[in-house]
């Protein structure tokens, strides 16, 4: 079956086969496909999604669209399991997806539903939504796999709630190049330095351990977050908060914060009381 897959925008995630297109077919692109899948990932690209669905009806059979910000899983389409390299490149895989936490931020929960463990296929990049809330078989299955791999990232999926002495041990067992916490109210502070110490203490250091925090209301408070967490032993990662829609207009100083604090290099200098931003 020959399938083409469209993307609403071009990320550092997606494929990169020849039958994966960012725009509408020209004179060049083959109109005999089977299916073509229009992915969409963010909530503000569901207007473009439905031009490229439109666009695209005459160069696939069946054209569908889909993807996370349509309440659609992210790993397929109308049920589908998720395969290696048809939505994001190999490499990244997603070995469950959903949450059992219903934080008012996140649209996991709603979109998702709780767990689902899905069949363990082979990657050096995890992606899920919380991988920790999995059973201990299904985690212990998804560290065997990991096992063979090299340079391991956990993009996401790792609670600092749910971080245990145990859990790191497994951890440090594997060739781990990164590991993403996340800190992004005040109040998951204190729990989010509580696993950092975790983590320290079977053997990782700040250049393993990450932490995103979501910005945008208060630069004194956040920066004094990301401080903290500097201190402790990890590297904030700096992401501005945008809405449903991406219509928040940051000004050019909460721009420049962002961008300070979003790359180790420069995060480092600024933490550390060798550079100002402001």
């Amino acid at each position: 079956m020959k399938i083409a897959r469209v993307f609403c925008s071009k990320t550092s995630y997606c494929p990169t086969d020849e039958h994966v297109y960012f725009d509408v077919p020209d004179m060049f692109t083959p109109k005999d496909y089977d299916e073509v899948y229009i992915s969409c990932t963010f909530t503000w690209d569901k207007e473009k999604m439905l031009f490229l669905w439109k666009a695209w009806q005459e160069n696939g059979k069946k054209v569908f669209y889909g993807g996370p910000a349509v309440d659609a899983p992210s790993f397929g389409y109308s049920g589908k399991p998720f395969i290696p390299g048809m939505f994001v490149k190999k490499g990244v895989v997603f070995t469950s997806r959903g949450c059992p936490n219903k934080c008012k931020f996140c649209f996991v929960p709603w979109r998702e539903g709780k767990i689902k463990e899905l069949p363990i296929t082979e990657g050096n990049i995890i992606q899920d939504n919380n991988f920790l809330a999995c059973s201990d078989k299904h985690r212990n299955l998804v560290y065997e796999m990991l096992k063979k791999q090299h340079t391991i990232e956990f993009k996401g999926g790792l609670e600092a709630r749910r971080i245990t002495s145990s859990e790191a041990e497994k951890l440090r067992g594997l060739s781990i190049r990164s590991l993403f916490l996340a800190c992004d109210t005040p109040s998951a502070l204190k729990g989010t330095i509580k696993a950092i110490k975790i983590l320290k203490k079977a053997g990782f250091t700040r250049h393993h351990i990450y932490c995103y925090v979501i910005c945008g209301k208060n630069m004194d408070e956040e920066y004094a977050r990301c401080k903290s967490l500097f201190d402790a032993g990890c590297m904030p990662f700096v992401q501005l908060f945008k809405d449903e829609k991406n219509s928040i207009k940051y000004s050019r100083e909460w721009l420049l914060f962002a961008r300070a604090l979003s790359r180790p290099a420069s995060a480092a200098s600024v933490l550390s009381g060798k550079t100002k931003i402001w």
